[in-house]
């Protein structure tokens, strides 16, 4: 009997190794100010990082973006600049769109140019996801709403405390996944700690993963390579491997104020902002 329950827990703990990765620190680029979402453009072949420089609700003109390569180097460290405190990013076909305090900006990956979309009654606007058609979806923290800008019209989506502080966004099929922040009680600080919920882009109607138990004070949210997502633990700093049934089934310790990450499958690498480190760190996954 001892024999047999020394065999099942070493397949039990195969099983689960097999199921985590290992990372590596691949590069560092330090010199950032509050960086918080990072995006890749492979038309570009370039990294897309966003800087706060700043608080992150003040109209100051502060923040910038920078233009990096998949090596690690800064190709142009304030490749836009004059935004206020711009977070979340997406890239559709060449353009790069960026959340910012009071407005979402639409920048050429070409040229440069940028135009703005103004959000009325904003609470604290954070990541952006981009579905099939082009429609942008915007979360709004402190307002428990999503917007969306389609043919250059910007409105709420959705808006319901169900929502939990929406933070991170994926489109996955029919659905836009949520990496919640949790029910806020005060500032940042919440009452309940958030998790993943969806909400189905047709109808509109949230849906609860299988598992509802609270995770964390999530951030962002990418797909992981091995299914299932990779999410960020911003207060905790940590990196969660999260199943379809919503539940963490590993745990890495990166650095509190881990921010919206991105993942770059052919090159194995995880990017991540480390807004209280002010570096962008590339993890290698083996």
């Amino acid at each position: 009997m001892k024999n047999f329950l020394l065999s099942f827990l070493f397949i039990i703990l195969i099983f689960n190794c097999s199921k985590s990765h290992s990372f590596q620190i691949k590069w560092v680029i330090d010199g950032l100010n509050q960086p918080e979402s990072v995006v890749y453009d492979k038309n570009t072949d370039a990294i897309y990082v966003s800087s706060i420089n700043g608080d992150p609700l003040q109209l100051d003109k502060n923040g910038y973006i920078s233009k990096i390569s998949v090596n690690g180097q800064i190709l142009e460290k304030k490749w836009v600049s004059g935004l206020d405190a711009p977070k979340g990013l997406a890239v559709f076909k060449k353009f790069l769109y960026i959340s910012d305090v009071n407005k979402v900006w639409k920048v050429s990956l070409e040229d440069k140019k940028k135009e703005f979309f103004s959000v009325n009654d904003s609470g604290f606007l954070n990541d952006i996801a981009i579905d099939k058609n082009g429609d942008i979806y915007i979360s709004d923290m402190f307002k428990n709403r999503i917007y969306r800008l389609k043919n250059n019209k910007l409105s709420i989506w959705k808006q319901s405390k169900l929502l939990e502080s929406p933070n991170g966004l994926l489109i996955e099929g029919d659905f836009i996944i949520i990496a919640s922040w949790g029910k806020i009680k005060d500032g940042f600080k919440t009452l309940v700690k958030g998790k993943l919920i969806k909400v189905n882009l047709k109808t509109r109607e949230i849906k609860k993963f299988f598992s509802t138990r609270p995770i964390g004070n999530l951030d962002g949210i990418v797909f992981n390579k091995n299914q299932g997502y990779l999410v960020t633990d911003w207060v905790s700093g940590k990196l969660l491997t999260i199943d379809k049934k919503g539940i963490v089934i590993n745990s890495k310790n990166v650095n509190k104020g881990s921010a919206d990450l991105e993942i770059l499958m052919h090159k194995d690498l995880i990017l991540i902002p480390m807004m209280q480190h002010n570096n962008l760190s590339a993890f290698k996954i083996n």
